[in-house]
């Protein structure tokens, strides 16, 4: 944890390199750094120019207790992080806001896209190891989300196939399977906008072995995640019509 102390300050209203674009990770509960270093070092590699901001939300550094009786101040806590793009996006309109968020910080990121008000909006919005409910509601956080909603799942995590099933989701489900497993299969929305992505072997080159964090790993964000991020804002700082893709898992 004092390790990564330095990455979980509190956001600026100004952080280097707005001008082109933002992307907010949210670690799990605790908040014990899982990933944070790690997405940072992928997106950079991939040539992300925007701002990555670590968004700091467990009013308790304890996992059981974030996913219980903290899960009020993770509904809170996404509101705050709503604010924070709305107010980005007030001042820089034209650019895109993308989240990437892990385990109980999924429940914060769609929260927060729930709360944007004009002109707040996300982008993308990346769920990996989501301890979200898989039949959770998405349709008041697909209204303002202007892209996709990317799930990636695997049904060897260990967290939520033993904590999270006894503990229950982070929007408080006991018994109901979580998104990070089986996928988010919500009931209304525009669900052809969330798409769910399996873990298979042929991402173990990659780093992510269908672990419960492994999916941060700078490799894996680098040529898988970064897809989903990077290539709007290279557009953008270097005017360029058509940059290259990063390449295919395939």
């Amino acid at each position: 944890m004092s390790a990564c102390a330095g990455c979980w300050l509190p956001a600026r209203s100004t952080q280097r390199g707005d001008e082109f674009g933002r992307t907010y990770y949210i670690d799990g509960a605790g908040n014990w750094g899982f990933g944070v270093a790690q997405v940072r070092a992928g997106l950079r590699d991939a040539g992300y120019q925007g701002a990555i901001i670590n968004f700091l939300w467990s009013p308790t550094f304890n996992p059981v207790l974030d996913q219980t009786v903290g899960r009020p101040v993770a509904r809170l806590k996404g509101r705050e992080l709503a604010e924070q793009i709305t107010r980005y996006r007030r001042q820089y309109p034209n650019n895109d806001v993308n989240i990437i968020a892990l385990s109980a910080g999924t429940g914060v990121a769609v929260w927060a896209c729930e709360a944007l008000e004009e002109p707040g909006l996300v982008h993308n919005l990346v769920l990996l190891g989501s301890s979200l409910s898989c039949d959770y509601d998405m349709t008041d956080a697909l209204a303002r989300i202007s892209g996709a909603v990317y799930v990636y799942h695997s049904p060897n995590d260990a967290i939520l196939n033993g904590p999270v099933r006894t503990l229950g989701t982070i929007d408080g489900k006991l018994g109901e399977e979580p998104a990070g497993r089986v996928g988010l299969r919500s009931p209304r929305g525009d669900r052809d906008r969330i798409i769910n992505t399996p873990w298979s072997p042929r991402f173990e080159r990659y780093g992510w072995r269908g672990a419960h964090t492994d999916a941060t790993n700078s490799v894996f964000v680098r040529q898988v995640l970064s897809k989903h991020i990077v290539v709007d804002t290279q557009k953008l700082a270097s005017g360029q019509d058509d940059m290259p893709a990063v390449p295919s898992v395939e």
